[in-house]
């Protein structure tokens, strides 16, 4: 085998990009530090993908004839600094495979790319031919059919356009608090090495901009949702503080380095900051459950007050702008009761609203989650979503019209949740442009597109979205100061809601591990990681020894749930048109659709027999249990005031379960009937997910314990709660995140270390 003379010098496959050029290997945007003799050898191995490399080839490569070295302690060293790299393994191998005796061979699939400059325009990815688009990527399963999910070998997923949206179902945009947000995707180049770039704006090149960033705050913690204030000499942002408890808006002057507390919440969640013209007041949404609104306070002073109520879109709080005259607010709401979300123009003075981006849709479908205002306050862009998390952006203008669509969804993609398409907008300085983060192009990245449409174009000159000043010549950003992920940990008790025995990290890589859950004898664990670049399921030991794939998706599949036999898993993935339930047994060699609804349904588990699964469903306008028989199909709900997560207890009697709005735990008998409640407060609202049932009482996540979030037992014969096990770092939200073995002596859990600070560009000719 011969190097091939190619002028691809760019890959990608996963979450990984390698820049040859440029010696650059970056996961999700993050350099990862590699050794010279590791990177060529992973050059070599994929410009020959597919293909076995021999380790006489890597000792041509790498070390000429004349040149003597222990060759074989070298090569074996520096592949396994490679696989350590890339999280791989060389005994359930997802990049790199060992052929024994012979070489070495990459087995992933690979996007090889052209070089991007700053100034190159990247068209929209190709349309695929039909037989691409497999039931098994892109498209619901006719419901009991039952296929082969493993792909075709022409079909290459990652060179499909995709679909990474944060948060997920679990709804969660990435520019919010609530999402699985993993890490802001930064440009390489960016990271690696301080340079001008050029300031581009509406494919005009205005000269050379030199850059100077300077961090603006410091402390532990997560600050997030930085914009800057008219006078553009301070900043408000959201701050969770040392604690990791709640996100509460703070104020900081440049120059200072103490930030001052400007909300106290009694709970809930809260949403990004909004500037009055005249720098006076900042205005938030809060959702809590209870008095979800939009709220005021003066920068200096700690009164606030409610101005609206609004309704919140999957327990989220939206975004809120002010406009020019200081008398209106355009803020997130349902655009009739009961209706889709769209961003709505509210007058301060009247209390008049005003749905301005639903006008002239073809669809209802949930707008303006994510918006932005032009900084000339004549034009929104925001984000439209469909029930299966399509996304597509429009523009609009401020006084109403027919909106204009500036991106497709076959451009950006629907194949994956943990991140957004085109969760965070902003504008450019001059009105001109549209800043959205997307991975349509497999990694996410920054992309921009002109205010009327067009052409998609690479941006490379800002490091995230964030915050001009009025002028253009300032920047603020929030910046991930922590490289990990959420991981899956791992304690067993001596007794059900008694004390730690051991409490360990059981499965960390260099991705999102997530949604564990153990099998009914507690001998294996299932869960959803990120580690091939799409949200798929994954089987190990209960110790986290031999993993192993088990669904090939390509697209967000999670919320996997054992059946009480232990040979099946259910599971919901998101489709193109929709959210669907599925199950595949404990090989995952056989793959079927449980529903078929053509509305949102996630979230299954099965009942004590193993005939009937429960799920969520959004098909009646709101989240309500549903149960779907295997033996006839038959579907009927259960709950008629909302219900989310279900989970049948031990003897089949009753069915637990929580609600997307408000916190507290609920039951219903399992033949239907009244609804009752068992815990009123907890879990809080936005951790739907985090608690477990067994057969004595309830596992459930307080995130107001003090000093730190915790986990605590509720007894079923007591009737009391107690705490148990307190979290190090921080949980994350609107995910499954707690599980146990049914004798309750067992527990699952995901937490990680998110810890960001807020930095600040100057631009200046």
């Amino acid at each position: 085998m011969q190097t091939r003379t190619n002028p691809i010098q760019i890959w990608r496959f996963g979450v990984f990009e390698v820049d040859a050029q440029q010696v650059e290997l970056c996961r999700s945007g993050i350099p990862v530090k590699l050794r010279e003799q590791s990177f060529r050898i992973l050059v070599f191995l994929l410009e020959h993908a597919g293909e076995i490399v021999t380790r006489e080839e890597l000792r041509l490569v790498l070390w000429p004839s004349d040149i003597y070295v222990d060759f074989d302690h070298s090569l074996n060293t520096a592949v396994m600094k490679l696989r350590h790299a890339l999280g791989d393994s060389a005994d359930t191998p997802l990049y790199i495979e060992t052929l024994p005796k012979r070489g070495y061979r990459f087995i992933a699939p690979v996007t090889p790319l052209a070089p991007v400059s700053h100034t190159d325009t990247v068209q929209p990815p190709p349309h695929h031919p039909p037989e691409l688009h497999a039931p098994t990527a892109f498209s619901a399963i006719p419901s009991g059919e039952t296929i082969d999910p493993t792909p075709p070998p022409a079909f290459n997923p990652i060179a499909l356009p995709t679909f990474r949206p944060r948060h997920r179902r679990r709804f969660v945009p990435s520019n919010t608090v609530l999402s699985i947000v993993l890490l802001t995707a930064f440009g390489c180049a960016f990271l690696l090495r301080a340079r001008s770039v050029p300031y581009t704006s509406a494919g005009t090149n205005r000269g050379l901009w030199q850059q100077s960033i300077q961090p603006v705050t410091s402390d532990q913690g997560d600050a997030i949702f930085p914009v800057l204030s008219p006078d553009a000499r301070e900043v408000a942002y959201a701050w969770n503080g040392p604690e990791r408890k709640r996100y509460e808006l703070y104020t900081q002057a440049f120059g200072s380095d103490r930030p001052r507390r400007l909300t106290y919440s009694n709970g809930g969640i809260i949403g990004p900051p909004a500037w009055s013209p005249d720098g006076t007041q900042i205005a938030f949404s809060r959702c809590d459950g209870q008095n979800d609104g939009i709220y005021v306070i003066p920068i200096h002073s700690v009164d606030e007050r409610k101005v609206t109520t609004v309704a919140c879109l999957f327990t989220l709080p939206g975004p809120v702008a002010w406009l020019p005259d200081g008398e209106s607010l355009l803020i997130v709401d349902q655009c009739s009761p009961g209706g889709p979300f769209g961003v709505v123009l509210f007058s301060l003075p009247t209390g008049n609203k005003r749905c301005i981006t639903n006008a002239g849709a073809s669809k209802p479908s949930d707008s303006g989650f994510s918006f932005a205002l032009s900084p000339d306050s004549k034009t929104i862009v925001y984000k439209s979503m469909t029930g299966s998390l399509c996304c597509d952006i429009f523009a609009v203008p401020v006084s109403g019209g027919v909106p204009r669509q500036l991106t497709s969804e076959a451009q950006l993609g629907c194949n994956s949740l943990t991140e957004f398409a085109c969760s965070d907008l902003m504008w450019t300085p001059d009105s001109q442009s549209v800043i959205f983060s997307s991975s349509r192009m497999a990694l996410t990245s920054l992309w921009r597109v002109s205010a009327t449409g067009g052409t998609i174009e690479r941006d490379k000159t800002y490091p995230a979205i964030g915050s001009f000043s009025k002028d253009g010549h300032h920047f603020i950003y929030s910046e991930s100061t922590s490289p990990e992920l959420p991981s899956i940990w791992k304690a067993d008790l001596n007794r059900p809601g008694g004390s730690v025995l051991t409490n360990r990290r059981l499965i960390s890589t260099q991705y999102a591990e997530m949604n564990a859950q153990p099998s009914p004898d507690g001998a294996h664990v299932v869960w959803m990681s990120i580690r091939t670049g799409f949200e798929e399921l994954w089987k190990a030991d209960s110790t986290g020894a031999n993993a192993s794939q088990l669904t090939h998706l390509y697209r967000y599949s999670g919320a996997p749930r054992w059946s009480p036999d232990g040979k099946s898993v259910a599971f919901d993935s998101y489709t193109r048109d929709s959210a669907q339930i599925f199950v595949t047994d404990a090989s995952g060699r056989s793959l079927r659709s449980v529903t078929d609804d053509p509305s949102t349904n996630t979230v299954p588990s099965w009942s004590h027999d193993g005939q009937t699964i429960y799920f969520a469903s959004k098909r009646t306008g709101t989240w309500q249990v549903w149960r779907h028989s295997l033996a006839t199909g038959a579907e009927s709900p259960l709950t008629q005031r909302g219900g989310f997560n279900p989970f049948e207890s031990l003897d089949g009697k009753s069915i637990y379960f929580t609600r997307m709005d408000r916190p507290g735990i609920w039951s219903v008998p399992a033949h239907g009937g009244a609804e009752a409640s068992v815990l009123h407060d907890k879990p809080q609202l936005g951790y739907w997910g985090d608690w477990a049932l067994t057969r004595t009482g309830i596992y459930l996540l307080n995130t107001e314990a003090d000093p730190t979030p915790s986990i605590e037992f509720y007894d079923f014969t007591t009737h009391t709660t107690k705490p148990v096990l307190a979290l190090k770092e921080q949980p994350a939200r609107q995910q499954p995140g707690l599980s146990a073995t049914p004798d309750g002596r067992t527990l699952y859990y995901t937490q990680y270390d998110r810890q960001s600070a807020i930095k600040l560009i100057n631009f200046s000719p």
